[in-house]
């Protein structure tokens, strides 16, 4: 009896370990961040990037960015549940940011016309200090 409680529990984590090594084969494991993945990293050459949440964490990267009038300016999801909320902007500029909650992988792109400090907050942490800024010199 003692062998076949033996082999009984042999054979049960063996399909244990398969299927854990099947799970990894199709992306729910490995190792890095993953953030090689999202592909709105690449962005064309004269477009800054902006991550947002980058490795889980409560910020945008880089926190102040500085670029000239007409640069696009792609932000990217790296992890969930942020937004891009604007706090503040020049009088004469229309920046809406994008409001709505987020998932990974999600990305969205501005041309910033008007020259001044465009400030922003992800709302669900701003408690956290997630908040960033975009200064457009001309």
């Amino acid at each position: 009896m003692r062998d076949r409680t033996r082999r009984d529990v042999l054979r049960a984590t063996a399909g244990i370990g398969a299927t854990a090594a099947l799970a990894g084969c199709l992306g729910g494991g490995g190792g890095g961040d993953g953030d090689e993945d999202i592909e709105a990293l690449d962005a064309p050459e004269g477009t800054e990037v902006v991550e947002v949440g980058p490795d889980g964490n409560y910020v945008f990267d880089p926190e102040e960015l500085t670029i000239s009038t007409g640069t696009t300016v792609r932000f990217v999801w790296l992890s969930g549940t942020h937004n891009v909320a604007v706090s503040s902007q020049p009088a004469d500029a229309d920046w809406s940011g994008h409001e709505t909650i987020e998932q990974r992988g999600f990305s969205f792109e501005y041309t910033f016309e008007v020259p001044g400090r465009y400030e922003y907050v992800c709302t669900p942490h701003q408690t956290q200090g997630m908040t960033g800024a975009v200064v457009v010199e001309e």
